[in-house]
């Protein structure tokens, strides 16, 4: 039996794709014969620091650990307590995230007691993140980055782009592609458009609706590149903006407000908070176009997710799903440009043929390629090469 550990600074939902994934990757894990899998996190939930006891995963062992102080680097004295005395009974660590305690003391434990770690970076060696609070990195690095990189058996990456981000800083990294999966709930929960559509904006039957879902961070682009871009249509649908604050950037969602207002687009935006469990799946279904003008994006869970739905998608080329949304015709990629991502928008809403065929294309390379049974075989190989439980 391999026994692995993931380890991840927080599981809360308002983090993002990262900690929203881990539930499903450990649970696809789990269901492989001769894998034993346990996670380890903080009780990290913003300023609340409440883990939900409904953001814990009841399908495998789940170690929760108090944060002791820092939002941003989640320090949990709690952990580096059972981190020293436990990690030996683990053949690997699976890291996911830098430039948090939790790596830190996950990467310090495996090193000293012997034992290989693998270390998912989810887009934190990408030039945007090394380039955000630079020093504050360069610091970090020189203390604690270099030394997990450095000791690290391999490399998670979950797209071609992001291994290269990785070997960019590390050029003897040893990586590994393995996309990231979506909610088994994306491909067998019933589409429904029009019932949906006429549930949540019966006052608006006749417009269009586009459709923009992530954490409002100044990275995802909506105040400098989409909300702008919606303003230079001439015929506008409805922009619905889904997502809630990012608690590393919180005055970021009162700036999308205030760029909505300066445009006069108060008629034209729905700004509609935080999404929470399966109502993301009606939201998807009700747009015609599923929209993210990200800066930076290690995969972009989000675009997947869209795709499983039968969404056509718009992704800039920093959205390094890209390729996937590329070889599967699933829609459009454009560069970080105000008149790149307008075009995109127009010319897909004036081809609802084109737009049907996008959408089917999507879906069926998503059930192909972003499942996560698929996924958790693919992990589970790799695990077993890492930690020589295979020959070479």
């Amino acid at each position: 039996m391999l026994k692995v550990l993931h380890v991840i600074p927080s599981i809360a939902a308002r983090y993002g794709g990262p900690s929203q994934a881990i539930r499903f990757m450990c649970k696809a894990l789990a269901s492989h014969d001769g894998v034993h899998v346990e996670l380890a996190t903080t009780d990290a939930d913003g300023a609340r620091r409440n883990c939900a006891p409904t953001e814990v995963p009841g399908e495998f062992p789940v170690h929760v650990f108090h944060r002791t102080f820092s939002e941003r680097w989640k320090y949990s004295r709690d952990l580096v307590v059972w981190l020293r005395k436990h990690v030996a009974e683990f053949d690997l660590l699976h890291i996911h995230g830098l430039w948090n305690h939790a790596a830190y003391a996950a990467a310090h434990a495996a090193r000293t007691a012997g034992v290989p770690y693998i270390v998912r970076p989810a887009g934190m060696l990408s030039k945007y993140s090394l380039g955000h609070r630079a020093w504050m990195k360069r610091l970090s690095w020189a203390f604690a980055e270099k030394a997990i990189v450095s000791g690290a058996s391999a490399f998670h990456a979950t797209t071609q782009a992001e291994a290269d981000d990785i070997r960019a800083v590390w050029p003897a990294a040893r990586t590994f592609v393995v996309a990231n999966g979506v909610d088994d709930a994306a491909f067998f929960v019933p589409i429904d458009r029009e019932t949906v559509r006429q549930k949540l904006f019966a006052d608006r039957p006749a417009r269009p609706i586009v459709l923009f879902l992530s954490r409002l961070h100044p990275k995802k682009g909506v105040v400098d590149l989409l909300l702008p871009a919606f303003a230079a249509l001439t015929n506008r649908p409805l922009l619905l903006l889904a997502g809630g604050p990012d608690d590393h950037d919180p005055g970021y969602a009162k700036q999308v407000e205030t760029k909505v207002t300066e445009l006069a687009l108060n008629d034209d935006v729905v700004v509609w908070g935080a999404v929470r469990g399966q109502d993301r799946w009606s939201l998807i279904d009700v747009a015609d176009v599923f929209v993210l003008p990200s800066h930076s994006e290690n995969f972009g869970i989000v675009v997947a997710e869209a795709m499983a739905r039968g969404c056509p998608v718009i992704v800039t080329d920093q959205v390094q799903i890209q390729n996937e949304v590329q070889d599967a015709k699933a829609g459009i990629v454009v560069p970080c440009s105000v008149s790149a991502v307008s075009l995109a928008i127009q010319d897909l809403l004036v081809d609802k043929q084109c737009r049907e065929l996008l959408g089917h294309q999507g879906r069926n390379h998503a059930i192909r390629r972003f499942q996560w049974a698929s996924i958790g075989g693919q992990l589970a190989s790799l695990y077993r090469l890492i930690a020589n439980k295979v020959s070479l």
